[in-house]
């Protein structure tokens, strides 16, 4: 038995999809909530979706849309999908991604075939700051420093000592994608040609299509 009005269960049942408005974000210890505004409903909350670890919290009552996944009227059962402020959204070109700040389009983690960008010089690495560029100064906050190759200073050097040795850099190993799972032709047997063996199409690395 349900005491929502038939309207709203038959839309609930049927669309599968809510537009709502941000309202406000919470943490709790199994991922976060979103309160959202509804327009033709009441104000409710639901889980977040959490969608490749990739998520932001903006401010109370923003003018972004929220959209509920549902599978019923019963809010345990829906899921929320955050979107970003449509007139926020950073401008990609062509053959670009990246991530962007949520409410600022000019800083982003840019990726280009040239090279991977982020777009302010306000970034730093590490819990302590490692590494830090704030503005056009840049800081190292680690205990040895090491350069494998030259080192270029075009005005002048402040050091209290100097001492002459070689400790080369540790290699380097790093991400890398998961292997291909190697595709060739097989045969099957048809459901009604009496074993005839069935074409197999794969993808070359070049993008060749090929038939098997």
């Amino acid at each position: 038995m349900t005491f929502q009005r038939y309207r709203e269960r038959s839309r609930d049942v049927q669309d599968g999809t809510e537009r709502h408005v941000w309202g406000e974000q919470e943490y709790t210890d199994a991922g976060s909530i979103i309160k959202v505004r509804g327009t033709d409903t009441d104000d409710e909350e639901a889980t977040v979706l959490n969608i490749g670890g990739v998520s932001f919290n903006i401010k109370k009552d923003s003018d972004a849309e929220v959209f509920l996944l549902a599978s019923s009227s019963d809010t345990n059962l829906k899921m929320a999908v955050l979107t970003i402020p449509r007139d926020k959204q950073r401008r990609w070109k062509e053959g670009d991604g990246g991530v962007q700040h949520p409410t600022d389009p000019d800083f982003a983690l840019d990726f280009s075939d040239k090279l991977a960008h982020i777009t302010k010089n306000l970034f730093g690495v590490g819990e302590k700051g490692e590494f830090e560029v704030k503005g056009k100064e840049a800081y190292f906050r680690v205990e040895k420093l090491i350069v494998d190759g030259e080192l270029i200073v075009n005005k002048r050097i402040k050091t209290p000592e100097v001492i002459a040795g070689k400790e080369p850099p540790p290699g380097f190993q790093g991400n890398k994608q998961a292997e291909k799972k190697s595709s060739g032709s097989s045969s099957s047997s048809s459901g009604g040609g009496g074993g005839a063996s069935a074409s197999t199409a794969s993808f070359s690395e070049q993008g060749v299509l090929d038939f098997g």
